[in-house]
């Protein structure tokens, strides 16, 4: 009886006023969220917007995917967005100027997706090979990090090579012409090169390095605003993430259309992948080794602590779990197998 005087009243409430539920509607905070083109950054929420799972999980989100970082992370600087995913390095440097808000989860990661590419006929075979040669990397991003941890397995330095900074779509044309001779780079900018038969891979990250993370931040006005609807982003962000995981397959298509990325260097860039943002056993630590080569390299004015920067009870309440959790990512995650063809 109560349920149907609870339908009665709901029904009687939208023929007398119309425009209420609208309103009401219109009134549900809007999550306004910035990230990349990369296959690194955007497959999670691209899953998440396709599949309904914001629908699903009640929140509305306006995002927007930037083809460069820098650019996206201004945007959230100048309070266009609320929250935002990025590398590690330009996440933290954006805290470091004091940014108002937190890290609330980890930018999803994988070692792998960063690799060091030569041209295809190039002689070269180790790292060393290039001592004195141009390098082609984009500065304030995770390149630095991956090729950091590369340079000190090898013993080598910064000043051993001649670094050009590029902007990610400018690498594989500034390889095959010759401006550089060796280039940094993360996913789908070494997959191009690749497919196209420009260059090769020379090593990845993958063993040099035990993750490179990137971070979701966002401002602590939205954060102190609207918890709720962080909460439920996180959810459905989470939820993207498990099904690009579970179905790479399907994740060539949907990329294809949305990305607008030729279909082989989808095939040969997802299995490259680890699509996540739980915070792991080590993901403090990695950010931290972010946060202090931003301090080498003079980005930064004084340390980070990284302790300091991080909110994760948003991400706690959305999955279930305490983080950090107790386990490293490469304990739990496999690279996605991607079995279809062109």
């Amino acid at each position: 009886m109560r349920r149907f005087l609870t339908l009665v009243v709901a029904c009687v409430v939208s023929l007398t006023f119309p425009g209420f539920l609208a309103e009401a509607d219109a009134q549900q905070p809007v999550v306004r969220f910035a990230t990349l083109t990369s296959i690194s950054k955007a497959p999670p929420a691209v899953v998440a917007e396709k599949r309904g799972l914001f629908d699903k999980h009640g929140v509305k989100v306006e995002m927007k995917l930037f083809a460069e970082g820098r650019v996206a992370i201004e945007a959230l600087a100048a309070g266009q967005f609320d929250i935002g995913m990025f590398g590690d390095i330009p996440g933290l440097a954006l805290l470091a100027r004091g940014y108002p808000g937190k890290i609330i989860a980890a930018g999803l990661g994988g070692p792998a997706r960063q690799a060091v590419l030569v041209r295809k006929d190039a002689p070269y075979q180790r790292l060393e090979d290039l001592k004195g040669k141009k390098l082609g990397l984009t500065k304030g991003s995770t390149d630095e990090l991956a090729l950091e941890a590369s340079f000190t397995k090898r013993g080598l330095r910064w000043d051993d090579f001649t670094v050009i900074d590029l902007k990610q779509g400018e690498k594989a044309t500034a390889l095959q012409l010759g401006h550089v001779d060796v280039v940094e780079a993360f996913e789908p900018v070494p997959a191009i090169i690749v497919t196209k038969g420009i260059g090769r891979r020379l090593l990845t990250a993958h063993g040099e390095i035990p993750d490179i993370i990137g971070v979701i931040i966002a401002s602590t006005k939205f954060l102190e605003s609207h918890p709720g609807e962080v909460v439920k982003f996180l959810r459905a962000l989470h939820e993207g993430a498990q099904w690009a995981h579970a179905y790479p397959n399907e994740m060539v298509d949907l990329l294809h259309k949305e990305l607008k990325v030729d279909r082989p260097v989808l095939i040969d860039s997802i299995p490259r992948q680890w699509w996540y943002v739980e915070v792991f056993s080590h993901t403090l630590e990695d950010w931290q080794r972010a946060a202090d080569l931003l301090l080498r390299l003079k980005r930064v004015a004084a340390p980070l602590d990284v302790k300091g920067l991080v909110e994760f009870k948003f991400l706690a309440e959305a999955l279930g779990k305490k983080y950090p959790l107790g386990v490293a990512a490469a304990d739990v995650l496999r690279y996605p197998n991607v079995t279809v063809r062109e």
